[in-house]
């Protein structure tokens, strides 16, 4: 009796791409997840700041569903780009430039998500043992518990302690040169941009611009009005597919702000010079003031910010005189988010701690200092 012929190569499966999870697919939209946990559970905190801290993050990761997200991918190649990105982008938040209690909700994400890597499944799935980290980022991160030294942030301080041990003890921290040069690979994210609706919107104009019946000789007047008002139409058409709305975040105390709406091309932020100017920035603030928040008024440090931000401010001042006598005003179309009042709240904020501008004053705006004070 013979035997029919049958293949003896498997059928063949879907499989993300490791570049996938480099892309902006992925990694606007882990930034947006890991944004809105961090902001829950800053939310819950405020209102009740309890000595089970973690515990109260552990049930904001478990009502959230950011449990099965190991489960998102499979394959061993995919998932190493998976969960070395997942956790980039929670250590992303663990920068000395921004808020303590952002800073605490970030290390308790990163540690979940690689404490609950499943090893006991069959057949195994891939974990990830390491993370790289600069040393300048990781010598930032052991100082963070010095910094939860307030009345607000104390409850967290113990647990901060022992999830940087426990990390420590795993070896989970692959140390590299420091951030000026770039060390990490990709050296920003997302590596890879994706635009949907640009080919369609530049169609569109290609389409309003050339499908009209050519004329002899050089076209008249009205053909160029005609032609005209066809492109704004298209590039309207281009502006509302491609808008980009997104939630910003909120200052401790602060009502919620109104979202934001802008173009999908300003959505993703200048990762590069933002990292070298926070790291610029903590490099001064760190020399001016080293022993920070333990830090005195009379300080040539504290003497020289102080002289630095009322600078800034009075030439804003003034600028805004010239300005409203010609009838004209300076950065009043963003609300509360620009214009000179928030700059002078970002410099009253100087000295307070607990505040964003607590330690650096204007240098706070790009962590939102002077937003959501009272005028």
């Amino acid at each position: 009796m013979s035997l029919a012929p049958t293949h003896t190569t498997p059928r063949g499966q879907v499989v993300l791409q490791p570049t996938y999870f480099t892309c902006s697919l992925f990694v606007d939209s882990a930034r947006e997840d890991i944004d809105h946990l961090i902001r829950v559970y800053a939310e819950r905190y405020a209102r009740s700041p309890l000595p089970q801290s973690f515990v109260l993050f552990k049930d904001i990761w478990n009502n959230q569903g950011w449990t099965w997200l190991h489960f998102k991918v499979f394959d061993a190649r995919s998932r190493d780009a998976f969960l070395q990105v997942t956790m980039q982008l929670f250590s992303e938040r663990l920068a000395e430039s921004e808020y303590p209690l952002t800073r605490a909700a970030a290390l308790f994400g990163l540690y979940t998500f690689f404490a609950t890597q499943p090893t006991t499944s069959a057949p195994p799935l891939h974990a990830l043992t390491h993370l790289p980290m600069s040393i300048d980022m990781y010598q930032s991160l052991l100082k963070l518990p010095d910094v939860l030294e307030t009345d607000f942030l104390r409850p967290l301080r113990p647990h901060i302690i022992y999830v940087l041990s426990a990390l420590q003890k795993a070896q989970f921290f692959h140390i590299l040169p420091p951030s000026n040069l770039y060390p990490l690979n990709p050296r920003e994210l997302p590596r890879e941009k994706f635009i949907s609706d640009i080919t369609d919107g530049y169609e569109q104009v290609a389409y309003a611009t050339t499908n009209a019946t050519k004329k002899k000789g050089r076209p008249s007047k009205h053909d160029k009005v005609k032609k005209s008002k066809d492109a704004v139409v298209a590039l309207d058409k281009w502006l509302d597919k491609t808008a980009y709305t997104y939630q910003p975040p909120r200052a401790t105390g602060a009502e919620t702000p109104q979202p934001v709406t802008t173009h999908i091309l300003l959505s993703h932020p200048p990762s590069t010079t933002r990292n070298n100017y926070r790291a610029k920035k903590s490099e001064l603030l760190e020399k001016l003031e080293p022993d920070y928040p333990y830090v005195t008024t009379e300080g040539l440090g504290r003497t020289a910010l102080e002289r630095a931000n009322l600078g800034v401010v009075s030439r804003l001042q003034k600028i805004d005189e010239e300005a409203a006598a010609k009838g004209m005003e300076i950065g009043g179309e963003g609300g509360e988010r620009t214009g000179l009042r928030r700059v002078e709240r970002a410099a009253d904020e100087l000295g307070k701690i607990g505040s964003l501008g607590g330690r650096g004053g204007l240098l706070g705006l790009l962590e939102g200092a002077g937003i959501g004070q009272s005028s």
